[in-house]
């Protein structure tokens, strides 16, 4: 018999949908500083991490969602 293969690397972080977007040089520059300088191996988890804290401190239930339009009151 064969002993289990072993996994190696990173543990998996979950279900994950890919959010990309393009910055200014000077900025991505900045913030590989920054995330090195935070103890980060890649920007993408420091991004996350920044991301999950703007997401905390947001009340996202009084953000003003915009209606949506009467279209079938003005078809009528």
């Amino acid at each position: 018999m064969m002993a289990p293969a072993t996994r190696t690397g990173r543990r998996s972080k979950g279900d994950r949908k890919f959010v990309g977007f393009r910055i200014a040089t000077p900025k991505a520059d900045a913030m590989e500083e920054i995330a090195k300088a935070e103890g980060y191996q890649y920007v993408s988890d420091w991004l996350s991490d920044v991301v999950e804290e703007r997401l905390a401190n947001t009340r996202l239930h009084a953000i003003v969602q915009q209606e949506e339009l009467p279209l079938g009151r003005l078809a009528s």
